[in-house]
């Protein structure tokens, strides 16, 4: 592989001295028309086909992000100040791209594109990537993904399209020969001289979960060695399945003898509760208790103060975080004169935000929005660890253990963030 990118890369500086004719010109020397189709196909994805696209031309990828691996800003900006603020990343871009063409490479784009949210900025993304097109000289697949929905690296619902796409007449990709190439990398800062940190590993996680070899544009176009990287502080095909349910385990879940009590959970969104209580608590006759069913905290102590003088037991299933708020219910439970325990649900904020995302996009089809960053910063901001000193009799740690079939296990597994 590293002879091949030493000759692509030769070729990217020769194409440049001696403009080498390639199989894109005609014999006449007129280039051929390398102008895109847009095509109205899924609404949060842009995506454009060269006008001279050949279907089934080939069952191999060269697929590659766009900023800052095939192109750069011009002005030395985060981000293009318009259409025209770009140049090729390196000199030796186009002409490398342009021998995996003629080798046969079927050339694909994915970009991540969640900034283009008006009709003018699409626009000019649009006229953008035309250019960079025409001046590459080949022709592409190109997809851009608006939103955060499953189309969105490193989710695969892109590469998926491309697996299905209806003008190839349902010729297999050959995943041991395709490859990606990107620059969120997961690199931290100094991985190079004076290089910063990689705002992500997105790009690494995407092509991970397609399972195609990975390449960042300095080891592609410039042969450079490969760098050290992380995914962060979670790794979902890491994850542990042995995990016990809860802990300590020497005392039950639920009482033996059935006696009266208040269950206040305590953990970021999507880190399990609810489908904890509903499986493991409340078909023991407890009172569920929820903020996203009753909509205020008031409602939800109402409703817990109810239960308990009806001489029912009672989870309240919702984030809880600080010391102040869970104060309300086991104040409720001291005067019941009734036990009051604490589920602390273990899950991160990084495991949680993976659920999130699963649930939202998998789980339900996504056909629901995952919750913004916001409500993880929130809890984090506001989180204060359940002590037995703020009057709680037991203090129970829950695990997060999947639970579903296979398939979903498979699922889960993959990068969802």
């Amino acid at each position: 592989m590293k002879r091949k990118l030493k000759d692509s890369q030769e070729e990217g500086k020769e194409s440049s001295v001696n403009k080498r004719i390639h199989s894109f010109f005609q014999p006449d020397g007129e280039k051929k028309d390398m102008s895109l189709r847009w095509l109205q196909q899924i609404p949060s994805v842009l995506i454009a086909r060269s006008k001279q696209y050949e279907p089934g031309r080939s069952n191999k990828i060269a697929a590659f992000d766009l900023d800052s691996t095939l192109i750069k800003t011009r002005s030395g900006r985060v981000y293009a100040k318009d259409s025209s603020d770009w140049q090729w990343w390196d000199t030796s871009v186009p002409g490398t791209v342009r021998r995996l063409y003629d080798e046969g490479y079927k050339i694909v784009i994915f970009s991540n594109q969640n900034g283009l949210n008006s009709s003018q900025r699409v626009k000019s993304f649009r006229t953008k990537v035309e250019n960079i097109v025409n001046q590459l000289g080949v022709s592409i697949v190109f997809l851009a993904a608006l939103e955060k929905d499953k189309y969105r690296k490193p989710m695969t619902g892109m590469w998926d399209w491309i697996e299905n796409d209806p003008e190839d007449n349902g010729i297999s990709i050959d995943k041991k020969q395709s490859f990606y190439v990107g620059d969120a990398a997961g690199r931290e800062a100094g991985w190079k001289p004076k290089e910063k940190k990689d705002h992500s590993a997105v790009d690494r996680k995407f092509a991970e979960n397609i399972q195609l070899s990975f390449y960042t544009p300095e080891e592609y176009f410039l042969n450079e060695s490969k760098a050290e990287f992380t995914y962060g502080s979670f790794e979902p095909s890491k994850y542990s399945d042995s995990l016990p349910l809860f802990t300590p385990t020497s005392t039950p879940l639920i009482p033996t003898d059935k006696s009266q009590e208040l269950i206040v959970c305590v953990g970021y969104p999507a880190s399990g509760k609810s489908s904890f209580c509903k499986k493991y608590v409340v078909p023991h006759d407890y009172v569920y208790i929820n903020q996203d069913t009753l909509k205020t905290r008031e409602k939800c102590i109402k409703a817990c103060q109810q239960a308990l003088s009806e001489g029912k037991s009672a989870i309240v299933d919702n984030t809880n975080p600080e010391v102040s708020t869970r104060a309300n219910y086991i104040r409720l439970a001291k005067n019941a004169k009734i036990p009051v325990r604490c589920f602390n649900f273990t899950a991160d904020e990084y495991l949680a935000n993976h659920n999130n995302y699963f649930r939202a996009l998998h789980t339900k089809g996504g056909k629901s929005e995952p919750l913004s960053r916001i409500a993880y910063n929130t809890f984090k901001s506001k989180f204060q660890a359940p002590k037995k000193t703020e009057g709680f009799d037991e203090i129970k740690d829950i695990n997060f253990v999947f639970e579903g079939t296979e398939e979903d296990k498979i699922a889960w597994k993959k990068w969802w963030t």
